[in-house]
């Protein structure tokens, strides 16, 4: 999760979509928004990977606003 969100906040700021101050808040809401939870197979580590990223993509998207 944290790793996820990190990829989609700094690919946000990279194409200039957010300012690098809002990294750090686009990772912070997506860990308080998905607590850690133990993975029992791959296909719960790849769900918990798709949902941070669209967090993530979702709050990159607030902040712009």
């Amino acid at each position: 999760v944290l790793n996820a969100a990190n990829e989609i906040a700094v690919e946000a700021f990279l194409a200039a979509r957010l300012p690098f101050t809002a990294i750090a808040r686009v990772i912070a809401d997506t860990l308080a928004a998905l607590p850690a939870r133990p993975a029992a197979g791959l296909d719960e580590v790849l769900a918990a990977d798709d949902q941070a990223r669209r967090f993530a993509a979702a709050r990159v998207l607030a902040q712009a606003a």
